[in-house]
């Protein structure tokens, strides 16, 4: 072969493969684009019908049909309902006699059930009790021994005296019927100790309780923005109840060495509303039971099918005694221990019963809401569409020889920042202004003043309030009134900060910093001086973090739960006196009444195995009263389902922000906050505004009617003004009654009475 011809082989041999690969690459570009579409769209349709969305009812749902079981005699009616008792064992059926549907709190006679004897005792009897004998724990139910019940009719309902035959202790129980509802009182004072101490009391734990997943229904928790447990084979595979106290873990006697353990896990949303739920046929039977007084010492308890017994049942335990750890060296060892003395407290709870269109955590929520308002709990505000903008001004950082602040948001920038986007059609914002104090965000509290000089002199700050005040833009100083940085000054380690029962002081961690719990008498106190200091410097608005959700017993003090509330609630009211407006964080539902903005509202539940769907329980109850703001969109992973997501809830955009670039912010403690700089979130904050102003303008100042549920990727709100929102998360338009809902969008329909 000539020297010609190799050279032509050779060409031909390297570029076959090349081009071959290249005929392939070409030939199968879109299959490949076919594949990874229907594999996103696989993958999105899985995350829609996930616990952390809502999935569409059961039409043919079905409830129970029940009838008067032999030995219940009646105690008394009203126009709404029926009480029956069993005298033995207090159990209760309710007639709904609106609907004729049956509630019953017990067991059928003559069915056979898979439990033991405990189990058995427990759902049928009215009251189970936790005593302490000796260094150990039991439980007894009225029907474990032949314990005493005296029964007294009352004119709408009865009171009973239980003597607990092995524990020697006597609880009062007063049943009660009021209009379409039915209350449960347990008195301090009925309650008699013997040498056995009383630790927790369950009351009624299996009233609504379902067996199995034959019937229709779910159980409700109000776990983030709520949470529901269905009565479906799916969730059998969980292997844990639900369990979690209202308000949070009391600090007060909590181990360190738990709380260490728990940084490993992503902790679970805390209860901020004392509430719970189930239905007996969605749409059919439902009932709200709403904790009234012992609340501060209560846990919410929920058992799908499968843990334990076949029921799906859910109820309040009341603590009476908790356990605590006490240290008995300084390298902390030692033994648990359970109070001596007693947590005092009046059980009161209140079951409202919901039927047909009601009878679903939407009815749930506006029970709830209802009892708010009467109990002047929550008040109508101004419930208009704005953006929430957080700047960080300064942030302590670490040096080799000494910390300096970082300054990441002068105080004179913000003015620009709020002309810039007035120019641009967001005409509806408020600002709230972090690390304001002298050392920046973190390190400095309890002192609040002065100004960091860094972020401006104090003429500088004046004139910034002074703009705000004549520009109708609402200008927030961000503070707290729990935390007292370890290093700072302004208070006493020794007299001024919380203690646990067992004298550990209380303490958290942020970051890399270190703080203590000031005791509420203390926090009330530095209020008072700074309320002055607040009007001397012109602060119209204020943003409390922590004191309105942190509640725990403080026993330098001696002050339980009960009386912490009490003392935050003049802290909260003396501020209301010095300034005009206060923002605060996830407050608990005593703080409402003192919400004028919601910050930080859950959009989502804790994706506990056992739940099965996710709902926006809390934003019902206070849409139209309480406008609220969803987290910093600037951390948010999807923001385009985000976006629709508040649109769906009825929440309004929040962005946190800095003039210098994040990674300044390298070595503070505030370092993964890692984008944040205006300049770079301009655009988007303007196109949130847009899209928050034509979706949920449409319904300023008005409360959610009804939530459906077209598909767990389309779903309608209906708002009392008779206008509905569409949000469609798909990829693709929908049709919902001739009106076509753009994909990943929404759009406002007028319902007119429909709704």
């Amino acid at each position: 072969m000539s020297k010609k011809w190799r050279w032509v082989l050779l060409v031909i041999i390297l570029l076959f493969p090349v081009q071959a690969i290249a005929n392939t690459l070409t030939n199968s570009e879109p299959d490949t684009n076919v594949k990874e579409e229907e594999k996103k769209r696989s993958s999105e349709m899985l995350r829609y019908k996930s616990n952390q969305f809502t999935q569409p009812e059961n039409e043919d749902g079905s409830a129970e049909d029940r009838t008067l079981a032999k030995g219940y005699k009646l105690a008394a009616e009203n126009e709404n309902l029926a009480l029956y008792v069993e005298e033995e064992s207090l159990a209760l059926q309710i007639e709904n006699k609106q609907t004729g549907y049956i509630w019953t709190s017990g067991l059928t006679e003559d069915k056979e059930y898979n439990l033991n004897n405990t189990w058995q005792d427990m759902a049928h009897s009215a009251v189970t009790i936790d005593y302490i004998d000796g260094d150990k724990t039991s439980s007894e139910s009225i029907l474990t021994n032949d314990s005493e019940v005296s029964l007294t009719q009352q004119d709408n309902g009865f009171s009973a005296s239980i003597a607990f035959e092995e524990s020697e202790i006597t609880v009062q129980v007063d049943v009660m019927l009021d209009g379409d509802s039915i209350e449960f009182h347990v008195p301090q004072s009925g309650i008699e100790e013997g040498e056995r101490k009383l630790a927790s009391m369950r009351i009624y734990p299996f009233l609504g309780a379902a067996e199995g997943t034959d019937m229709d229904g779910y159980m409700f928790i109000p776990d983030g923005s709520g949470a529901l447990m269905r009565f479906d084979e799916k969730q059998i595979s969980s292997m844990s109840p639900y369990r979690s106290a209202i308000y949070g873990e009391d600090e007060g006697f909590k181990r360190k060495a738990a709380e260490e353990g728990e940084d490993r896990v992503n902790k679970a949303h805390k209860i901020t509303l004392p509430v719970y739920g189930m239905t007996n046929g969605v749409d059919k039977n439902g009932f709200v039971a709403i904790i009234d007084e012992g609340k501060t010492f209560a846990d919410i308890i929920a058992y799908p099918s499968g843990i334990s017994t076949d029921f799906h049942w859910i109820t309040a335990q009341y603590n009476y005694r908790y356990q605590y750890y006490q240290p008995t060296s300084q390298n902390m060892s030692g033994y648990n221990v359970y109070q001596e003395e007693m947590n005092e407290f009046d059980i009161t709870e209140r079951i409202t019963f919901l039927k047909d269109e009601a009878a679903n955590y939407v009815g749930m929520a506006h029970a709830y809401q209802e009892y708010l308002l009467e109990n002047e709990m929550l008040t109508a505000g101004e419930d208009q569409v704005d953006i929430r903008l957080e700047f960080l001004g300064g942030e302590v950082k670490s040096g080799l020889l000494r910390d300096s602040v970082q300054a990441m948001t002068k105080i004179t920038d913000l003015p620009d920042y709020v002309e810039r986007l007035k120019k641009q059609n967001v005409e509806n914002m408020h600002v709230v202004y972090r690390g304001w104090t002298e050392g920046g965000y973190t390190g400095t509290l309890p002192v609040k003043f002065p100004f960091e000089s860094k972020l401006g002199s104090n003429g500088e700050f004046e004139e910034v309030n002074d703009y705000f005040k004549d520009s109708d833009t609402h200008l927030y100083y961000y503070t707290d009134y729990t935390k007292a940085y370890d290093g700072a000054s302004g208070f006493s380690g020794r007299t001024d900060v919380a203690r646990k029962i067992n004298s550990e002081t209380i303490t958290g961690q942020r970051d890399e910093s270190n703080y203590y719990y000031l005791s509420p008498a203390k926090s009330l106190e530095i209020a008072r001086e700074d309320s002055n200091k607040y009007k001397e410097h012109e602060i119209s608005n204020l943003a409390v973090d922590s004191s309105s959700n942190l509640l725990f017993s403080d026993f330098n003090s001696e002050s339980p739960r009960p009386e912490v509330i009490e003392v935050y609630q003049e802290l909260f009211n003396e501020l209301q006196n010095s300034v005009d407006s206060l923002s605060l964080y996830q407050p608990n539902d005593y703080m409402l009444s003192e919400t004028d903005r919601y910050l930080e509202i859950p959009m989502y539940s804790s994706n506990y195995s056992f739940v099965s769907d996710t709902v926006p329980f809390l934003q019902i109850v206070l849409k139209g009263y309480v406008p609220y703001y969803a987290s910093f969109s600037n951390f948010h992973n999807s923001p385009d389902d985000e976006v629709l997501r508040m649109i769906e809830y009825g929440a309004y955009p929040s962005f946190y922000l800095t003039t210098e670039p994040s990674h300044e912010l390298m070595h503070t403690p505030s370092e993964d906050l890692y984008t944040s700089q205006f300049d770079n979130w301009e655009s988007e904050i303007i196109e949130q505004y847009e899209m928050a102003e034509q979706s949920l303008g449409e319904v300023e100042g008005e409360t959610i009617t009804y939530r459906h549920v077209h598909e767990s990727d389309i779903v309608e709100v209906g708002y009392s003004n008779g206008k509905a929102i569409v949000v469609n998360y798909r990829n693709e338009a929908v049709n919902i009654d001739g009106a076509e809902v753009e994909a990943k969008g929404y759009k406002v329909i007028d319902r007119g009475d429909q709704s």
